[in-house]
């Protein structure tokens, strides 16, 4: 688990997923078996990794790339990391032959992300990406609803959603200074947009083409506890999903 010390890694990746998975068993497979996940925590700060892995049972731990991937007993690599470097993180881990599980946006661009692909079918190995909303209560009750024929034929459907983010003025901020910049992959879009195309697809069905615009409501110097950064990326957004 790559970046496994940040603030997605540890709280939604490893604690609400992945130890969740392990603590009630493991997953049930249809043979009978079942498979539990033993984590690995990878990171740039030895001591965060040390004390992160102490406080959940002594997991095991390494600051150490290139080791942790030539580890024949690490089958996956998760990258939970900052999206800037994604890309080249992932033909990395698939050029040591592991199966990749990635955050969302896979990469900043469609040949960047179908070069992880076509890598990944030459290696023989797995490519996947985070879609972790479909499985929330919510988008569960309402696919029931839409299976069951409740809805009739669907002819349109509308996604509101959004979060505040504080940038540091006036209260502390609660994201990292790389979320604003876009050489370093932040901003609205590429950050949140991953999420509404798998549920509009899962709950709707295939998706034809996208209609987006974005807009800096707010340029500024957001600011978190130790730096300021200038924002770059867009705050605002709009888009139309044309189904198939």
């Amino acid at each position: 688990m790559d970046g496994a010390t940040g603030r997605l890694g540890t709280t939604q990746h490893l604690i609400r997923s992945v130890l969740a998975i392990r603590n009630e068993g493991g997953l049930p497979l249809d043979n009978g078996d079942r498979l539990v996940p033993e984590p690995v925590l990878l990171g740039r700060n030895p001591e965060k990794l040390a004390a992160l892995a102490a406080a959940h049972g002594g997991l095991a731990w390494s600051a150490d790339t290139a080791a942790t991937l030539a580890d024949k007993t690490v089958d996956i690599y998760f990258d939970a990391s900052a999206t800037g470097g994604r890309t080249e993180r992932a033909l990395r881990a698939i050029a040591a032959g592991k199966h990749i599980y990635l955050e969302k946006p896979i990469a900043g661009s469609f040949d960047a992300a179908m070069k992880i692909v076509r890598a990944a079918q030459a290696a023989g190995v797995k490519a996947a990406a985070v879609q972790d909303k479909v499985y929330l209560p919510g988008f569960r009750k309402l696919r029931k609803l839409r299976d069951s024929g409740f809805f009739g034929r669907i002819l349109s459907a509308r996604l509101d959603a959004g979060w505040w983010v504080f940038d540091g003025n006036p209260y502390p901020a609660q994201r990292p200074s790389w979320n604003y910049r876009k050489a370093t992959g932040g901003g609205l879009v590429l950050d949140m947009y991953p999420h509404w195309r798998y549920l509009l697809a899962s709950l709707l069905g295939p998706i034809k083409a996208v209609s987006c615009r974005s807009v800096l409501t707010r340029p500024g110097t957001p600011t978190t506890s130790t730096s300021k950064t200038r924002c770059s990326r867009r705050s605002s957004s709009r888009a139309v999903h044309s189904p198939k």
